[in-house]
């Protein structure tokens, strides 16, 4: 394979710089979303932005990448190679969106990608509604009511035919994809429902509440399996399933971040702890990734920040990998990490309202890829 130079453990992976290439929305940007490698055989990296100004908006890095942009991006590369780490490149480009979703009345607070090989997104917005889209058309495809409150978080099943959410009215619905009906409804938290997640093989679900509460759930029964919280109980502001599903990580408003092992029987233990004077969370729900697709190099936590910082934690030392810095100008509620390749890209708040996306410094050229048409 051609990684074999580049996965050298003896050298310290290449420091993450900012692209010159940027989206942007009319206010916060509330996700951000890579598209899963499956999806875009032809494409270097799709990208959906949700924001609060009721669109969601698709950025495709290879076009930018390809043909009239090469030469910028060319010597871009060029460039962050001579800046230091997160610095902004002077010659950054604004994107235009290949497509963007509009249809929800109010702003809209998730965005997923679903796993399967049609380009499919589906939102979660104020409008107690959630749509699922084709984000090649544009087109909305199924709408899902039922929440009685804000929907603020949404995820696909493996297959992509279920949909679970979150809502402001406390509840989790799982929904089926083609028929937009809602499968089951679990009384799940007595506060806001911030985020969901199902597991690898799709037969759990984990919820995550303002009440302080981490959830799992039976898919097909609807049972509640174990329950876990923190000490002192701090409202959970994001929750997600690690790659290989053995633990969870929760980002609580005690500006912290802990991995807990997935075994249903007996208590949990948190098993890690992440934390740094940079790290400040104790308004927003700030979401976080794992970076793992370049497992030999480096293995991280991305989060955001309410300093504006995205944060890259080692995972097993704990210890702050990277700091992307002096890029945004606000609270950085947004960020992701790429399935396959070395990527990220992170969206901040009203007083910034930019998509940014990172790569190790020197590979931004490894975003041009022949497309297979």
């Amino acid at each position: 394979s051609d990684d074999m130079d580049e996965d050298d453990d003896s050298k310290s992976p290449p420091p993450f710089a900012c692209l010159p290439m940027y989206g942007e929305h009319k206010r916060a940007v509330s996700s951000v979303q890579l598209a899963p490698s499956r999806l875009t055989k032809h494409h270097a990296a799709l990208c959906a932005s949700a924001s609060a100004d009721g669109s969601v908006k698709i950025w495709d890095l290879g076009g930018s990448v390809e043909g009239e942009g090469s030469s910028q991006v060319a010597s871009a590369a060029g460039a962050s190679a001579s800046t230091a780490a997160g610095d902004t490149p002077n010659n950054e480009y604004l994107l235009s969106p290949v497509s963007t979703l509009l249809g929800h009345s109010r702003g809209i607070n998730e965005v997923c990608w679903s796993n399967g090989g049609d380009p499919f997104c589906a939102t979660a917005s104020d409008d107690k509604t959630l749509r699922l889209w084709d984000a090649q058309t544009g087109d909305a495809l199924v709408e899902f009511r039922g929440h009685d409150n804000f929907v603020f978080c949404c995820q696909f099943n493996g297959p992509s035919n279920l949909l679970v959410s979150g809502s402001f009215d406390e509840t989790v619905k799982i929904w089926d994809v083609r028929s937009g009906e809602c499968v089951s409804t679990l009384p799940a938290h007595s506060d806001p429902v911030t985020a969901v997640s199902f597991n690898r093989d799709g037969t759990c679900v984990v919820s995550a509440s303002h009440d302080g509460l981490i959830r799992i759930w039976d898919v097909c029964t609807g049972e509640c399996l174990k329950t876990i919280f923190a000490a002192g109980n701090p409202p959970v502001s994001h929750v997600t399933y690690s790659p290989n599903g053995k633990y969870v990580l929760a980002g609580t408003l005690d500006s912290t971040l802990r991995l807990w092992p997935m075994t249903v029987s007996g208590k949990s233990k948190c098993a890690k702890t992440y934390t740094s004077e940079f790290h400040a969370n104790t308004k927003y729900c700030i979401a976080s990734s794992f970076l793992v697709a370049k497992p030999k190099r480096r293995q991280c936590i991305v989060t955001g920040s309410e300093s504006g910082h995205v944060i890259l934690y080692d995972i097993q030392s704990r210890r702050v990998h990277q700091l992307l810095e002096e890029v945004h100008k606000d609270v950085v509620l947004a960020v992701d990490a790429h399935d396959s390749m070395e990527l990220l890209a992170s969206g901040g708040m009203s007083k910034d309202r930019t998509v940014r996306f990172w790569a190790p410094k020197g590979e931004v050229s490894n975003l041009k890829r022949p497309r297979i048409d």
